[in-house]
């Protein structure tokens, strides 16, 4: 396994499932051009950790250490670090960002201050140089949501029964709920996707990539392919918490179908997953719209009703979308309270 800094360096081939491109941090920096949050924030060897993180470690420790590349996204490319103390993190290394140190620093901090949720993946640290933004958390053991969805049978992907499902559902409910509250109610995820969802050994979720819409360099022409994006942002690229709503009612159909959006149920070829449960649904109704891993559940009645709350929240027009909060109550009423399946309030209501 390579180490994090060459990784990083790599130019010009595949490591370990994506490509990254050129890239190197100047060892030679004066440490007193990194700025430090006071008492948000301590700085050891140019990285910066948030308030309340125990890890301490530079930039040279990642540098050095053991790395494996896990995949390239919109917001950059990511990586699985072991640190020679034998701490693994994840570190996303960020594409060109849209706005100046200052702001990314306020950024960054309040990013750190959400993670503290359980349904979202705590921030430790961060780098910034005028060339290269750097991200570290925590490392979560079992795999990300798609993977486990729509993976090669033989590494990733496994089975979700529906209470698992459920319990992952309600879970990122509660993740993006915590995110709308934040800054009196105006902060927005932006980019929620089966992708962006961590899972536990439990099925606990977190969700990732808190913030980044916000903050990353727009693209010269919109992306029609992400097909978990609402359709008033393909163009205007502005993301607002009816835009989540609609996100997360596609991450809910995906669950429901095992079908990833813009992936043909039939043909191998591209289709919008809400206008083709849609269509079904309009036609004639079978139960085939649901995962074969679910079609075996006796309750199929639980099943309609979260299909339901799917639908109301990728509703065409914003305003007629629920708010999350809404959504968290219709989620828990799709089976009766008390079920020892459903995290407990403290898990997922803190914040």
């Amino acid at each position: 396994m390579t180490s994090f800094g060459k990784s990083l360096r790599t130019k010009g081939r595949k490591a370990n499932r994506t490509e990254v491109n050129s890239f190197e941090i100047a060892r030679n920096e004066n440490p007193k051009d990194d700025y430090s949050s006071g008492t948000q924030a301590s700085t050891h060897k140019k990285l910066v950790f948030l308030e309340g993180c125990s890890y301490k470690f530079g930039l040279e420790d990642l540098l050095s250490a053991s790395a494996e590349a896990l995949g390239m996204g919109p917001s950059g490319a990511t990586f699985k670090v072991a640190l020679e103390d034998g701490t693994t993190v994840v570190v996303k290394r960020l594409k060109p960002v849209g706005i100046g140190k200052k702001e990314f620093k306020q950024k960054m901090e309040i990013i750190g201050k959400l993670g503290k949720h359980p349904n979202i993946a705590p921030l430790l640290a961060y780098y910034y140089s005028e060339d290269e933004k750097l991200m570290v958390y925590d490392y979560v053991s079992t795999g990300i949501l798609s993977n486990i969805l729509h993976g090669d049978e033989a590494t990733e992907r496994a089975r979700l029964d529906w209470t698992s499902r459920l319990r992952i559902a309600l879970a990122v409910a509660h993740g993006l709920a915590h995110i709308h509250r934040g800054k009196g109610g105006k902060l927005v995820h932006g980019n929620i996707k089966s992708s962006n969802i961590l899972l536990s050994r439990e099925h606990d979720a977190c969700i990732t990539d808190v913030g980044l819409a916000a903050i990353m360099r727009a693209p010269a022409s919109p992306c029609v392919a992400e097909g978990h994006r609402a359709p008033e942002t393909i163009q205007s690229r502005k993301f607002t918490q009816k835009s989540d709503i609609y996100s997360f009612g596609v991450l809910l159909l995906e669950m429901l179908t095992g079908i990833a959006p813009r992936q043909s149920p039939a043909y191998g070829g591209v289709v919008d997953l809400p206008r083709w449960v849609q269509s079904v649904l309009r036609e004639e109704w079978t139960a085939e719209v649901f995962d074969v891993e679910l079609i075996r559940y006796r309750n199929v009645e639980e099943l309609i009703r979260m299909l339901q709350i799917a639908m109301d929240c990728v509703a065409g027009v914003p305003d007629q979308r629920p708010n999350i909060e809404q959504v968290i109550q219709m989620i828990q009423e799709v089976r009766p309270s008390g079920s020892d399946y459903w995290p407990s309030s403290e898990d997922t209501s803190k914040g």
